[in-house]
């Protein structure tokens, strides 16, 4: 029982979240004593739709995550492995109709469920309001993304990202947020693609470019 104590304080559930883990420490902690933790053989149930919704979070294992088709097919959704979760949409009081988490191995599993994420929220609403910006953060961002994956071609794709970071900087010089090949994946390319856009704006004169930082020498 100790080394669980000991585990536990060395490492949050939560910490693997994105929902959670741009808060605060001191409100990850709160989320994190909510958190119910479980050891589950393989084969075992870990959530029916039967069940209320709650949060899965893989600590080690894996999880298959499945609904069954009308003449009782199982099929696949994902595959959970550690550090992974689902069910955010649970928290927030969606009901769970129809889908199955089974554990494929020994798993050890972290579960928050709607009643008690409800309950947090009320005594901390400063919490609730924090997700509320993150979410609002993230469907931005997913707006952003629409509207550059809407353009034909992936240079213009790449202007625009870089001006949405200049404008988000404040500065003509910033550090690109993510990697060559997340941006690729961002911009729906390949990395080979961009490192090659990136050298037709240099040639140009618009930019310059060295590993992430990146210049903007003049409007475009």
């Amino acid at each position: 029982m100790t080394n669980h104590i000991h585990h536990h304080q060395q490492h949050l559930c939560v910490a693997t979240v994105p929902l959670f883990n741009q808060l605060a420490l001191s409100d990850q902690q709160k989320v994190e004593s909510l958190v119910r933790h479980h050891r589950f053989s393989r084969g075992d149930q870990i959530l029916t739709p039967a069940q209320a919704g709650k949060m899965i979070i893989v600590e080690s294992g894996a999880v298959k995550i499945y609904q069954l088709s009308p003449s009782g097919q199982e099929q696949m959704q994902r595959m959970l492995a550690a550090g992974e979760h689902d069910g955010e949409a649970w928290l927030f009081g969606i009901e769970n109709t129809d889908t199955f988490a089974q554990a494929e191995q020994t798993s050890e599993i972290c579960t928050i469920s709607y009643e008690d994420f409800a309950k947090l929220l009320n005594q901390y609403p400063s919490i609730a309001m924090r997700l509320l910006q993150l979410t609002l953060k993230r469907n931005r961002q997913l707006a952003m993304q629409n509207h550059l994956l809407g353009m034909d071609s992936v240079e213009d794709r790449l202007k625009d990202y870089l001006k949405e970071q200049m404008q988000a900087n404040h500065s003509r010089e910033f550090m690109l947020s993510m990697k060559l090949k997340d941006l690729a994946a961002y911009l729906g390319t390949t990395p080979e693609t961009i490192s090659r856009k990136f050298k037709v704006l240099e040639r140009q004169g618009l930019i310059r470019h060295s590993a992430r930082k990146i210049e903007i020498l003049t409007e475009f």
